[in-house]
């Protein structure tokens, strides 16, 4: 019996799932905003809607850790994106910057990892990496567990040219012992 060939998540405000062609617009203005294209490695500014649709194909759903969902609040739209991908399996999202600042981007990420986890058992590592002038999903991964592993350089191509940041990881075991994320 094979996988099934779709992922969700609810979480209490949230719900993640495959992000559809009627949300390209909305992804495309939330993804290319000046301020949130330069914090992810693949999205340009402008992101033109045939890299979207490409960029979404590309992260539909196979049956394995690598994926993209979109983030929807529970009572409205699209508010942003999450996913996994990469070796070691790596988490990444971004939110519209009229969403910052409610505690999505920690709940998106902690509903999806739980899920991850449990769907994918032999995963037991989950690794992130932020830029080091985004503080704030700095903030989100250490809340969630990541434990900060060191620092590099991190390219996007939204940037004119490499910047630093800073590496995470997650294990199984440590994700599974938090009782609650503040």
């Amino acid at each position: 019996m094979g996988r099934a060939r779709s992922f969700a998540v609810e979480t209490p405000r949230l719900r993640l799932g495959p992000i559809g062609q009627d949300d390209l617009p909305a992804l495309i203005e939330i993804g290319a905003h000046p301020l949130v294209a330069p914090m992810m490695g693949s999205i340009t500014v402008p992101w033109p809607e045939t890299a979207a649709r490409l960029w979404v194909e590309r992260g539909r759903f196979r049956g394995w850790p690598r994926f993209r969902l979109g983030i929807y609040e529970k009572a409205g739209g699209l508010v942003g994106a999450a996913g996994l991908g990469g070796a070691p399996v790596s988490l990444a999202y971004f939110l519209g910057p009229d969403h910052w600042g409610r505690g999505y981007a920690t709940e998106a990420a902690r509903g999806l990892i739980g899920a991850v986890f449990d769907r994918f058992s032999k995963l037991d590592l989950i690794a992130a990496d932020c830029f080091a002038d985004n503080p704030a999903s700095a903030r989100v991964l250490e809340k969630l567990g990541f434990e900060r592993t060191g620092t590099g350089t991190g390219h996007s191509l939204a940037r004119l040219e490499p910047a630093p940041n800073i590496h995470y990881r997650l294990s199984r075991r440590s994700f599974e012992a938090r009782d609650e994320i503040p």
